[in-house]
């Protein structure tokens, strides 16, 4: 689901995130400044309601292993709707804009590849409520 927005300018890189939950309208991207490999790239920022810069997250980046092609992964850390799994990716019709997505969990998408047809030998007639079941007596 797009949850966002970020524009390179000249100014930088900025933009929006928001949900039900939330409502970021000025997000900017910060670079992280480690000798550490495994640090993030960026840290993801924001003003308070009294304008202080509050730090939502972190951004790693990435590549796809299938095309190679670079996108950034991470996560805010919201107090409505906790940690919540992100990727950025840039936009085909537009260099300069990056969409960000709210991650799906992986467990869910492979999970709803597993789920099968009903048994037709079972059917549920829903506007009458009769429930028809298979007959399984061999007499």
């Amino acid at each position: 689901m797009n949850i966002g927005e970020m524009i390179r300018s000249d100014k930088g890189v900025s933009g929006y995130i928001a949900e039900a939950g939330f409502d970021f309208p000025h997000v900017v991207l910060e670079a992280v400044q480690s000798g550490n490999p495994r640090a993030p790239r960026f840290n993801l920022k924001t003003r308070s309601p009294r304008g202080r810069d509050v730090r939502l997250g972190s951004i790693w980046e990435r590549s796809a292993k299938d095309t190679g092609e670079v996108y950034f992964g991470g996560y805010i850390d919201t107090a409505q709707s906790g940690f919540v799994p992100i990727r950025i990716f840039r936009s085909r019709a537009d260099d300069s804009v990056w969409t960000i997505v709210r991650r799906t969990a992986q467990a869910r998408r492979q999970e709803a590849g597993d789920i099968g047809l009903p048994d037709p030998a079972f059917s549920t007639d829903t506007r009458s409520g009769d429930h028809r079941f298979p007959d399984y007596n061999d007499d």
